[in-house]
């Protein structure tokens, strides 16, 4: 005997009439018995169909009642059954629920940002008020040069009848040395707290490091009496040129969000830790070592199948760094950039910069420096700025530890790259930045007395690469002095006789140090067709 189950309907041919029975469950059999079981429960997609589909045709003397729509089991040349009907409206139904309450998280997520803002500029106007309702008062970090090796930083003395020449600001042993002819500052030098800063110290540069820790309470420069920073509006960074929802409104415009290279994933950002695999849209790295740790980013040394990579980890999720290094590799006549992929997630982004074929990354830095190397990387790096404000790119936050060479064995000069682009701005969409005074990056040179307020801002990038330099090829912080001529670096401000590649260098950071309203471009390209006519 051979026995099946229907759900729903069953059609049994009584006589020359078909009749469907719904709802209940049969048992038939080829003796012709039929036994009902009891009635099955109707599911409510299938009881709305009966309003919308009931059918009536006459065909030879046929009743025949629909008690189902046909156009929803069949789809073309798929078949659903009713169970799957209804899962496939249960999905349906959870998939816009999840959708609204995605929704509105997000709005009131936006509130709360808004209100942190708000917060934010009222704690800034409230502490600059107070900053300058105070009376300015010099830093207690000068000490005299006759007695700097006996007094320890941060103590002062003067004589009553002796004004001094030779001053030195220093914040420590580690930190940057200021060493300036100063013959009209006067004697009478007031002690106060030095100002403190909530920016980790360990991100600093060795002039920022300086310049945090000798600054007077008052605000001003200790080195320039006339030179004051305008409270009014770029001190307080009412519109801060790197915020997150500044970019993010830059972009709104951009087609870079048409680019294959970037890849928008739902959910949040994968964690990523050394030794650990990354999975991303399909391909997988293998992460070996954290490069660097910054301010809300991370760079991992990492590797697929057939090259070696870096993946840099953000915790913003507008992709700045995308969209600068491709203004950057757009604009760049030779081969030797790397290729730059982008993953956007909800809270967050991460970037994957894979070499050319035949390339390798190489770090910046080494262990004991060779004066031929840095030769080659000064070429480099001058390079890199001709190209940057070629574009109008202003990278603001040159460091070694953020900078990457990216060549072939034989290659020199190599092609260096910015990994970070954090505290970048592009000079064609903010067309308000106009002088150094409007870079955030820029304030500890302002402080200090290296840049004016109203100085171009190219000159940023001008004294980052002077200090990279400078690092690279004696493995210390630059030390900054300051004669008749200008600002030069203490190591090679000795008038005695030296060689020619002394020589070089000397006229490399004075020049970078002492631009002024200039045009970069000449600068960059005379400096750089000297560095090649000696290491090249």
């Amino acid at each position: 005997m051979t026995s099946w189950s229907a759900v729903g309907q069953f059609e049994s041919q009584i006589g020359s009439t078909s009749v469907f029975f719904s709802d209940c469950l049969f048992t038939f059999c080829w003796s012709c018995r039929m036994e009902e079981q009891p009635a099955c429960r109707q599911s409510t997609c299938l009881g709305e169909a009966h309003d919308s589909s009931r059918l009536l045709d006459q065909e030879a003397g046929v009743l025949q009642v629909s008690e189902y729509c046909k156009d929803l089991l069949l789809r073309g040349q798929e078949e659903m059954s009713l169970e799957e009907l209804r899962a496939e409206r249960y999905f349906e139904l959870k998939k816009k629920k999840m959708q609204e309450k995605l929704l509105h998280l997000k709005e009131e997520e936006e509130q709360l940002r808004q209100e942190l803002e708000k917060r934010r500029l009222r704690q800034q106007l409230t502490a600059t008020q107070n900053r300058n309702s105070s009376e300015p008062a010099a830093s207690e970090s000068f000490i005299f040069n006759e007695s700097a090796t006996e007094n320890p930083a941060g103590k002062c003395e003067a004589s009553s009848n002796k004004r001094p020449n030779d001053l030195i600001l220093k914040a420590d042993e580690q930190g940057l040395c200021l060493k300036v002819q100063c013959p009209g500052l006067p004697v009478d030098l007031k002690k106060s707290e030095p100002l403190t800063t909530s920016k980790p110290r360990e991100n600093l540069s060795p002039i920022e490091e300086t310049s945090v820790e000798s600054l007077p309470s008052g605000g001003c420069s200790p080195l320039d009496s006339g030179t004051q920073l305008d409270t009014n509006s770029n001190h307080l960074f009412a519109v801060n040129p790197c915020d997150a929802d500044v970019r993010r409104r830059l972009l709104e415009n951009s087609d870079i969000f048409c680019s294959p290279n970037l890849h928008s994933q739902h959910g949040s950002r994968p964690v990523v830790t050394e030794r650990s695999f990354l999975h991303l849209e399909g391909a997988v790295f293998e992460i070996y070592s954290t490069l660097m740790d910054g301010e809300g980013f991370s760079v991992f040394e990492a590797s697929t199948e057939d090259d070696l990579v870096l993946i840099k980890v953000d915790s913003c999720s507008t992709p700045w760094d995308f969209y600068q290094f491709g203004r950057l590799r757009s604009s760049s006549a030779e081969g030797g950039l790397p290729l730059i992929s982008c993953f956007l997630f909800d809270d967050g982004c991460i970037s994957v910069y894979t070499p050319p074929q035949g390339h390798r990354f190489t770090k910046l830095t080494q262990s004991v420096p060779d004066e031929l190397l840095v030769g080659h990387q000064a070429v480099g790096l001058l390079q890199l700025l001709l190209q940057l404000h070629s574009c109008r790119l202003l990278h603001a936050a040159l460091r070694p530890d953020i900078l990457t060479c990216c060549h072939i064995e034989v290659q020199q000069p190599p092609c260096i790259f910015p990994i970070d682009w954090s505290a970048s701005v592009d000079l064609e969409l903010q067309q308000n930045i106009t002088s150094v005074q409007h870079l955030p990056a820029a304030q500890p040179y302002i402080h200090l007395g290296l840049l004016e307020p109203s100085a171009p801002p190219h000159l940023v990038d001008l004294v980052g690469v002077a200090e990279t330099v400078h690092l690279l090829l004696t493995n210390s912080p630059m030390v900054l002095v300051k004669d008749a001529d200008g600002w030069q670096v203490e190591r090679f401000s000795r008038d005695q006789p030296c060689d020619i590649y002394t020589t070089m260098w000397r006229r490399f950071f004075r020049t970078l140090l002492n631009a002024g309203r200039r045009s970069p471009a000449p600068i960059l390209t005379e400096l750089k067709e000297q560095l090649e006519s000696l290491y090249l």
